[in-house]
């Protein structure tokens, strides 16, 4: 048994600081993390009265909003930690910050911005010096720590693939050896934790393989997926390195023909968890995506999530087909308390997602 939680020993549960909402409904709103509009305080006001509300458990920032083209949350490291203070010092269960802090071209904290320059998984797989990855994602890290970032969402642990341009192109990925990719990601949250910061791994199962496009109604599929693609997951989890692991959009015929991975009770609970053994916070991926959204529909989708055993459900609002809104996570907790009120999602399993997600914050106020 692992906890997903840094500092416990392997088969002990981690024990949470912080006390679990008396209300359904704030338990529920533990496991919304969204995207939110707002250089500033004031302009993020909306989302700090969700905070406030109960509505929000986590956040995750973006330099650039996609649907207008403007700033989005960072501008310069000043703005950032004015902005993190803010929504850390609303609600009575302090917010989970967090970000895409790769070090490639999923890399929010850029040096335009005043932060250090980050260096992506694929030059750390080439060069493949720890050492070197080790300083490399310290800097990343020190950026995170110093401007109030809790989590950062990697590193990415699915293996190098020519096919999969996503992954490939952008440079995401370590290696194509399964034991290269988890020698440097153990580097990569070992520096992470040494500062304070946790991590996510992603994207489980993995992306290898060759993704076809999104199809109506079906989503994305992959093909040729290799079990190889969870030999990172098992080594990291059994050392105890893995605070939280984001699951893919993608759909692995193979495993689940029916679901994507993070909306797949097969993949969530019965591979990541009952076959790998992870214990800890499981992050879905960007709701809005088409592959779950259209596929699936915004309800159905978030129900689905949370069955197949996801704690967190990442509503990014960044979308080009999607409009934003302020109010997506009081939505989709609303989702959630009228399945739980028709018996469609047990108590039990919220009262479940909602200690995980207090015991990895409980990490950040030792």
């Amino acid at each position: 048994m692992n906890t997903g939680v840094p500092g416990t020993e392997r088969g002990q549960v981690a024990r949470a600081s912080l006390p679990m909402p008396k209300e359904l409904h704030d338990r529920v709103g533990q496991m919304m993390m969204c995207g939110f509009r707002g250089v500033t305080p004031m302009e993020a006001q909306p989302t700090l009265r969700n905070i406030a509300a109960g509505s929000i458990g986590a956040l995750l920032l973006f330099d650039r909003d996609v649907e207008t083209g403007g700033p989005r949350n960072i501008q310069s490291r000043e703005n950032l930690r004015e902005l993190t203070d803010a929504v850390k010092g609303v609600g009575d269960i302090p917010v989970l910050v967090t970000v895409d802090a790769e070090g490639g071209a999923y890399h929010r904290l850029k040096e335009r911005y005043g932060f250090s320059p980050a260096v992506s998984a694929g030059e750390m797989g080439e060069r493949n010096d720890l050492a070197f990855t080790r300083m490399a994602a310290g800097r990343v890290a020190a950026d995170l720590a110093d401007v109030g970032i809790d989590m950062n969402l990697a590193p990415v642990l699915d293996l190098l693939d020519p096919s999969d341009l996503m992954v490939s192109a952008n440079r995401r990925s370590f290696s194509s050896d399964p034991a290269i990719v988890a020698a440097h990601a153990r580097e990569f949250i070992k520096a992470h934790r040494e500062r304070g910061v946790l991590t996510a791994t992603k994207h489980f199962p993995g992306m290898g393989g060759i993704v076809q496009s999104y199809a109506a109604g079906r989503g994305q599929l992959t093909q040729h997926w290799s079990p190889a693609e969870l030999e990172p997951y098992r080594s990291l989890v059994a050392e105890n390195l893995v605070d939280a692991v984001l699951a893919t959009r993608i759909t692995h015929p193979e495993l689940d023909p029916d679901f994507p991975g993070c909306l797949s009770e097969k993949v969530v609970d019965g591979i990541l968890r009952r076959e790998i053994g992870f214990e800890g916070v499981v992050i879905s991926d960007a709701m809005e995506m088409l592959a779950i959204w259209d596929a699936h529909g915004f309800e159905r989708g978030t129900i689905l999530a949370v069955n197949a055993g996801v704690d967190l459900l990442l509503y990014c609002n960044e979308s080009q087909i999607v409009p934003y809104s302020d109010d997506r996570g009081p939505a989709a907790v609303q989702v959630i308390l009228d399945a739980v009120a028709r018996g469609e999602i047990a108590e039990e399993r919220v009262n479940q997602a909602c200690a995980r997600i207090l015991a990895l914050k409980s990490r950040l106020l030792s």
